[in-house]
């Protein structure tokens, strides 16, 4: 029986040889992650936000290929960002208007996935400029300008047409095309 063991052992140990393999070594299982294991029994439901009520967020956010229904204001004032899934018909918070940097629509496409930006905070009747699905505008470096009015409007409010966006825009509403489409 020893014999048989032992050329068992020497073939095995010639054919890992030859493949370049070895042959599996006993371990120890590995340990649970402590993650997992400390997994809280019950989870508190999250709290849903108002429409409307920006949530913050620390960083500059990061472009992804995947819509997550949110608008995009980021500040280099504030150093952070508000996440919008509705509309700030009464603008942005305060120390926001007129400070805003970038701007991305990372919305669903489908209806009303374009995005007003308004230069002043009541959206009515002001200026403003649209923001397309899925467009990420750094308004730093690029020529983004209020391009339209809604018809009817005085002429302080048609006063910020071609006026750039940068520094200037205060509040936004969802809309269903970009274009002469003030709601």
């Amino acid at each position: 029986m020893k014999i048989l063991r032992d050329v068992l052992l020497g073939v095995m140990t010639a054919t890992a040889v030859i493949t370049g393999t070895q042959a599996a070594a006993y371990a120890d299982p590995a340990p649970v992650p402590t993650s997992e294991a400390e997994r809280p029994v019950s989870t508190a439901a999250k709290p849903e936000r108002p429409d409307g009520v920006a949530k913050i967020q620390s960083g500059l956010p990061v472009r992804t290929l995947n819509a997550d229904g949110n608008f995009y204001v980021w500040s280099d004032d504030q150093n952070k960002a508000l996440l919008y899934d509705g509309d700030a018909y009464g603008g942005w918070p305060e120390g926001w208007n007129n400070r805003v940097d970038v701007i991305w629509n990372n919305g669903f496409p489908g209806r009303y996935d374009d995005v007003n930006v308004y230069d002043y905070a009541t959206w009515s009747g002001s200026a403003y400029a649209c923001v397309g699905n899925g467009d990420y505008w750094d308004l730093r470096r690029g020529d983004y300008v209020f391009s339209w009015v809604n018809d009817g409007a005085d002429a302080w409010q048609r006063s910020p047409l071609g006026r750039r966006v940068h520094d200037n825009g205060s509040g936004h509403i969802w809309v269903d095309w970009c274009g002469n489409n003030n709601r």
